[in-house]
């Protein structure tokens, strides 16, 4: 085995105390999309079959004309589909390293046991973060390829570059003169409304969006009035969880490898993750590899694309400004009357 891929005694040593990382875990777009999931035997998947009626008319047929069938017509239908992926990791431990758990390094107090107890859980578990976090950002930002050999890469679509009909831009003007607009309540409206007048199901929308917009967010709803915290109580702030419109809530969350200068608006109720199990062994499974001296050799491998459903069930806005504008401070001012001040006067 190679040692420079390999867990060895002195690469990787042990301590005892609880494990932190400053490492990114968040995995909140497939935390909500988990309850979906969906399998498939096949790479290619179907994430929707539409059709379009006519559209509506106001009929001018007399009884004469009524006498005579209108010439027929028929509604076409049309399929849309996407791919599954592969996402795959390794891990290889020398024997060595697998039995000398009990030698510590740095701090080493009576009584003292590493943590972890066992390097292949630890490794193993590590890897599945990492898998998490890629499968993540696929299903953000993937860019659609379907192989067409078995040296070519299958990619899965993602919701960035799935969504093509409800598009708000918050750019206007061009080169020096370009603007970029902050996120506010408005622009969420517009693409409510997108997907609205495209016949989207409006009813569980989430926002979607980065820090830099959620803070805008509650800075716009400083902006338009909402109070920070209620009189004679111990909280100061503003956090808004749902954004109410004329059209109905969106909620609002915080996501995940969003491109810089975009938010979304998601229907999680056509959205799930479609896995390609292998026949007996599952999806997302650990392999033991072939021998290569005094260590163990392991694969992770799982398949596993996304269906982002009818894509004109989303919306995404774009060209936003990508920095804070923090709001500045405002006093509340009580606007009377003169002859309302004249009445309450003291009489002398």
């Amino acid at each position: 085995m190679n040692g420079t891929e390999t867990v060895q005694s002195f690469n990787t040593l042990n301590y005892a105390g609880l494990l932190y990382t400053k490492s990114n875990k968040k995995t909140p777009f497939l935390n909500m999309i988990s309850g979906h999931r969906k399998y498939t035997n096949s790479v290619e998947f179907i994430t929707g079959q539409f059709y379009e009626n006519e559209d509506a008319e106001i009929p001018a047929i007399s009884e004469t004309a009524s006498l005579t069938a209108p010439t027929a017509s028929f509604v076409t239908r049309s399929q849309k589909t996407n791919v599954t992926q592969i996402f795959m990791e390794s891990v290889a431990i020398s024997y060595a390293k697998q039995s000398n758990m009990g030698t510590l390094s740095g701090v080493n107090i009576a009584g003292q046991v590493a943590n972890p107890q066992n390097e292949l859980d630890f490794q193993v578990a590590r890897k599945m973060e990492t898998l998490s976090r890629s499968i993540e950002k696929t299903f953000i930002q993937g860019t659609y390829n379907k192989a067409t050999s078995d040296s070519t890469v299958n990619k899965t679509r993602g919701m960035n570059e799935a969504i093509t009909t409800n598009v708000i831009s918050a750019e206007s003007g061009s080169g020096a003169s370009k603007v970029n607009k902050p996120l506010d309540i408005w622009l969420i409206n517009d693409a409510q409304q997108a997907i609205y007048d495209n016949q989207g199901d409006i009813s569980n929308l989430y926002l979607w969006t980065n820090t830099v917009g959620l803070n805008q967010l509650n800075a716009d709803a400083l902006k338009w009035g909402m109070k920070m915290g209620e009189p004679y109580m111990s909280s100061y702030g503003v956090q808004v969880y749902d954004v109410i419109l004329p059209l109905g809530v969106v909620h609002v969350a915080l996501g995940e490898f969003i491109p810089s200068g975009t938010a979304f608006l998601f229907n999680f109720d056509v959205i799930g993750p479609v896995e390609q199990p292998v026949p007996g062994k599952g999806n997302f499974f650990l392999e033991e590899l072939a021998k290569q001296g005094a260590g163990t050799k392991y694969q992770l491998f799982g398949q596993i694309g996304l269906d982002h459903g009818p894509e004109w069930m989303h919306a995404k806005i774009t060209g936003l400004k990508t920095t804070f504008d923090k709001p500045e401070a405002v006093k509340d001012v009580k606007v009377v009357n003169a002859s309302d001040l004249k009445a309450t006067a003291p009489s002398a």
